[in-house]
């Protein structure tokens, strides 16, 4: 086989890569839009946050939970979970609060894949 067989050959597979491509970019952004208009909020305002985790071994960890602005400490583990204690100090909140707000401050992944999708436009 030469290489003038193969390119018709060539062709049909980087053009069936092409559309299945642009049919998967056209159902994200229609799906994009119709969540936006159904008003379904995505990761907005959530009632149960989790706010730290530490894995202790395998299928065993503690969690610190915030549910309806009650953080709550809880372990885990294969068999069951339990309530270890209700953070209701106001200084250990405080402290809380302010470990939070410094997490908040890191750049999300997204913003830097933006920011290479744009360099790469240009």
């Amino acid at each position: 086989m030469n290489s003038l067989e193969l390119f018709p050959s060539i062709l049909k597979i980087i053009s069936a890569l092409a559309v299945t491509l642009g049919a998967m970019l056209v159902a994200a952004y229609l799906f994009k839009k119709i969540i936006k208009k159904s008003g379904v909020k995505i990761n907005d305002k959530e009632l149960i946050k989790i706010l730290s985790v530490k894995y202790l071994g395998a299928k065993n960890s503690i969690m610190v939970v915030n549910v309806f602005e009650h953080i709550m400490v809880i372990g885990i583990s294969s068999s069951k979970i339990s309530l270890l204690t209700e953070i209701v100090d106001p200084g250990s909140l405080e402290q809380l609060k302010d470990i939070q707000g410094q997490e908040n401050k890191s750049v999300p992944f997204s913003n830097y894949l933006k920011g290479l999708l744009k360099g790469a436009g240009s």
